[in-house]
């Protein structure tokens, strides 16, 4: 098994049809990008008026209930658009990455086995409920969570209570990070031989350890999906640090509602560039775990083919 070879194979079908599976990247890639970036400046705003660095505790939420409740009745109509497109959001960061993350696991096996790609947002419709129940598993070790009940500890509490409680946050992320590790290809089992989710984590756990000896490519492949994560986290932070920055130099220059409308569009077009990168990015380290988890699953009971890239065939490695 080449570790290059797969990653080579994964990038040209990226290229190659990246036309017809860009799309169950970069949609859940916008919804979660836009959701990180109002997360990120709640973060910030709750951390500048906590006693951490105002020195007395500003956030009251009384008061911010009686804000809130002042712009309802001063703008009802602008209230029931925002409240509209919020729910068009939630819907959107919950139901698109479970059913597109099949649906793009589908589809790359199908493009690798010569078979149409059509059917597979069906397959990705099947599979939404053990995919959402996979997702809140990981979801609750993964860094974004932990990253929020620390930072809920340190405004609330302090920092002496922070450091008391931060083992148990640094060995609950270990804990994550093995889990993540045994469950890699928890999803592929779920999707490709439709198991229930306990029996997929089951022999996701039992293929990870029966390749220990590739350990070197299963660390590279994990490699892609922090660099995913990384990128991420740098795309998530120049969005609103862009569009505040725009904000103070606008307020001053031009009439407030052409500012509004100039930093809107502004925001709205790093948010589709960013949502294009991370779509293109996990179309990418999805087709490395496809290609991957065949080849594992070959020795067993998986006819694995030929990958079609669009022009030229190439030969699976013999692993």
């Amino acid at each position: 098994m080449n570790v290059r070879d797969i990653v080579r194979k994964a990038w040209q079908v990226t290229q190659v049809h990246l036309k017809k599976l860009i799309w169950y990247g970069a949609v859940p890639a916008f919804f979660s990008t836009l959701v990180s970036s109002a997360y990120l400046a709640y973060q910030y705003n709750a951390f500048k008026h906590s006693a951490l660095f105002s020195g007395s505790h500003d956030m009251n939420l009384v008061d911010d209930i009686k804000i809130v409740w002042g712009l309802i009745s001063s703008y009802p109509k602008l209230t029931v658009i925002l409240v509209i497109l919020a729910a068009i959001v939630f819907v959107g960061y919950t139901l698109t990455p479970p059913i597109f993350r099949g649906t793009l696991i589908q589809a790359l096996m199908r493009i690798k086995n010569y078979e149409p790609i059509t059917g597979s947002f069906e397959i990705g419709l099947r599979r939404f409920f053990p995919m959402f129940e996979f997702a809140l598993i990981i979801g609750s070790f993964s860094i974004i969570t932990i990253l929020t009940e620390s930072s809920f500890v340190l405004r609330w509490w302090g920092e002496n209570v922070f450091f008391m409680i931060l083992p148990i946050f640094l060995f609950i992320g270990m804990v994550g990070l093995i889990a993540s590790f045994l469950f890699t290809y928890a999803e592929y089992f779920i999707v490709l031989e439709d198991k229930h989710l306990i029996e997929s984590i089951k022999e996701s756990v039992i293929l990870v350890i029966s390749n220990l000896r590739k350990t070197i490519l299963i660390f590279i492949l994990i490699l892609l999906i922090s660099a995913r994560v990384i990128l991420n986290v740098i795309l998530i932070l120049f969005i609103p640090m862009g569009v505040i920055i725009l904000t103070s130099w606008l307020a001053t220059t031009f009439l407030h509602s052409v500012a509004y409308v100039i930093i809107g569009l502004f925001a709205l077009a790093i948010l589709l560039v960013a949502s294009y990168l991370m779509g293109l990015f996990n179309v990418f380290s999805t087709a490395v775990w496809v290609f991957t988890y065949a080849v594992l699953v070959d020795k067993q009971h998986l006819p694995i083919k030929d990958v079609d890239l669009g022009g030229g065939q190439l030969k699976t490695p013999d692993a």
